[in-house]
């Protein structure tokens, strides 16, 4: 939709050249006239330019000018005056844009220009927030009105001063490169610093390890003044999206072709998820895995992360028998996830392995990163899409979401111990009946939610009382152990810390547990502690190895071993 600028721009424009091309035509007739003037093109053409900023001399003669000339030497000085005023406003409104970037409070600076840039920024405006972007090279942002414009590094933190980094609430970091990301949550921290307010900044990280292996160097570390700082990575959180909109709920059995960054992380997140199942009714997802590299890449994986091979029957396939059409699977796949990061090789794949079709619908997913290609097949159906079988998931569009970047490693891990707590609760055979706590992270109890945030914003400070910091999970042959003091000093500070927590929610002492009224009978000292409920603490301490490595961390003493 044009704006009324707009219009008015392209008015003038017309105007502009028909007045130079009428100019042109009665000039030439009137110069004709006059033999005195010369009157090559050349020259005509001059002297029509000459119309836009002063009358030229020929036009001092008596003689009657054509009306041709006579409309163009009135239109030409409002051309020009036109250009100008518009000149001067252009101007004006990059001066006052620029000032309200700087001056802005409580909004949201993107960094980049990217398509995690551009999602974004579509989604945060939508919300009707108020958005700031900064870019190396000039842009327009084409749609979108309220948002403000910043050019210049941003890794410079007078470029984010700009910005009004200092004012803003939230910052992301979209460059291409992890290091340029890195780089502006650290020119951003010299300005947060300063600053009365806490600004959560969130660095995109492409590499899947790297940016675990960042998170781990955050989590041992507290919060800078006035910034919080996390790292996501878009393939991590795609698989998350895909699994929550087709959950797969039956143990049919599923193929997943190519395994970059999105299939691994697919396997993980759905091997996280079967394991919140009824292991005594429902035996371990059948998945089929198609990639040449499969021998070398899954080893490493199933190590990493140890649940894996307990929650998913894996098997390999040379892509080759697909690509020559002599695979012929044993049971047809419920679903098929073609996960490879060449766009061009995903497509085919699904358009060609005629034997992994199925009349499910929506059941061959193809990784993207942007949803244009989709739009061919659903939204403007220029390519028929197998009655409904294919669905094209851009990565991109749908992890470039506030709502899941805001989901940080505190919350991630708060996460992993609620579904620690329901995989004990399903080992054990417990009932969901009457017991608040036993739904699915989405459904608890926000109370709840915050107790496991709580719990899982002191493991940092945890691990550091006992020399052990957090790393990716690349080792699991790094044996770590808790020794039995170490268990009974965490214990005590996770008791502590639970104390605080609850006193600071408004609970009390009390002979019986009343939630209603919140009271609790084990809100007193240690040394008064039940054995009973002692033995919780612990179990708590015990259990964080095992939660860490879910997620993907393990813990590494540094201090000295044999204490």
């Amino acid at each position: 939709m044009q704006t009324p600028f707009a219009a008015l721009r392209v008015t003038f424009a017309i105007l502009a050249a028909g007045t130079l091309v009428v100019g042109y035509v009665g000039m030439h007739s009137y110069l004709t006239l006059h033999a005195e003037f010369a009157h090559s093109p050349l020259d005509v053409l001059y002297s029509t330019l000459q119309l836009f900023v002063l009358e030229p001399p020929p036009l001092d003669a008596e003689d009657p000018l054509p009306w041709t000339l006579q409309f163009a030497r009135f239109a030409a000085p409002a051309v020009a005056i036109y250009a100008l005023i518009e000149t001067t406003r252009l101007l004006l409104t990059a001066e006052i844009r620029r000032l309200r970037a700087r001056e802005s409070r409580h909004h949201t600076v993107v960094c980049g220009d990217g398509p995690a840039a551009q999602a974004l920024i579509g989604k945060l405006h939508a919300e009707g927030r108020r958005v700031v972007v900064v870019t190396t090279t000039p842009v327009t942002m084409t749609g979108y009105p309220r948002v403000l414009h910043v050019t210049g590094d941003p890794r410079d933190p007078k470029v984010l001063r700009a910005a009004g980094v200092h004012r803003a609430e939230v910052l992301y970091a979209c460059e291409a490169g992890s290091f340029t990301n890195t780089g502006i949550v650290m020119a951003a921290h010299t300005l947060a610093e300063t600053t009365p307010g806490v600004l959560r900044a969130y660095a995109l990280i492409p590499d899947l390890d790297l940016c675990t292996a960042l998170r781990a160097r955050r989590l041992g570390m507290p919060d800078p003044p006035g910034l919080r700082l996390d790292f996501f990575n878009l393939d991590q959180l795609a698989a998350r999206v895909l699994l929550d909109r087709y959950p797969v709920e039956e143990c049919l059995p599923i193929t997943l072709i190519g395994l970059d960054d999105f299939g691994l992380a697919l396997i993980v997140e759905l091997a996280r998820r079967w394991r919140l199942r009824d292991p005594s009714t429902q035996p371990p997802l059948p998945v089929t895995v198609v990639d040449a590299r499969a021998e070398s890449i899954l080893p490493a994986l199933r190590r990493r992360y140890e649940f894996v091979d307990a929650n998913l029957d894996l098997h390999t396939v040379d892509p080759g028998r697909i690509d020559q059409g002599v695979y012929v699977p044993a049971d047809p796949p419920h679903r098929v996830y073609v996960c490879h990061h060449d766009e061009d090789l995903a497509l085919k794949t699904a358009l060609t392995a005629l034997r992994l079709w199925t009349r499910a619908p929506k059941s061959m997913v193809i990784r993207v990163d942007q949803g244009m290609v989709g739009d061919a097949f659903d939204g403007l159906n220029l390519l028929e899409n197998l009655n409904g079988t294919l669905q094209v998931f851009a990565v991109t569009d749908e992890a470039g979401d506030p709502r899941l970047i805001g989901e940080d490693l505190i919350e991630q891990l708060a996460r992993a111990i609620h579904e620690n707590y329901l995989h004990e609760c399903l080992i054990r055979g417990d009932s969901p009946h009457g017991n608040t706590a036993m739904v699915s992270w989405e459904e608890l109890p926000a109370s709840l939610r915050k107790a496991n945030c709580e719990q899982a914003a002191d493991i940092g400070r945890k691990l550091k009382a006992v020399d052990g910091v957090l790393a990716p999970r690349v080792d699991p042959g790094f044996a770590f152990a808790f020794t039995p003091q170490e268990i009974e000093r965490l214990a005590v500070m996770e008791h502590q810390r639970w104390v605080r927590e609850r006193v600071a929610d408004g609970w009390t002492y009390g002979t019986l547990r009343d939630d209603a009224g919140k009271h609790h009978p084990d809100l007193e000292d240690w040394s008064r502690l039940p054995e009973p409920s002692r033995e919780k603490d612990r179990a708590a301490v015990r259990s964080l190895p095992g939660i860490l490595a879910t997620t993907g961390f393990q813990i590494v003493r540094m201090g000295d071993k044999d204490r």
